[in-house]
């Protein structure tokens, strides 16, 4: 069974976003999302890729841009 985050297609997006530099509130009005299911998949990002912080997560997702 796929998770929530996969079935409403908003990981990719939104790490694609974090890559680009882009803020959480302005992730949401681009996907149409709460800004508070922005901050939920980068917390679940963060700790699926054995991150330490957010931070990490920009720097790496930048580097995949």
């Amino acid at each position: 069974m796929r998770s929530f985050w996969e079935q409403t297609g908003v990981l990719g997006p939104i790490y694609r976003l974090l890559g680009q530099g882009v803020n959480d509130n302005d992730i949401a009005l681009r996907l149409n999302v709460t800004e508070e299911k922005v901050q939920g998949c980068v917390a679940w990002l963060i700790h699926f890729l054995k991150l330490k912080n957010r931070q990490e997560l920009v720097l790496y997702a930048s580097a995949a841009a």
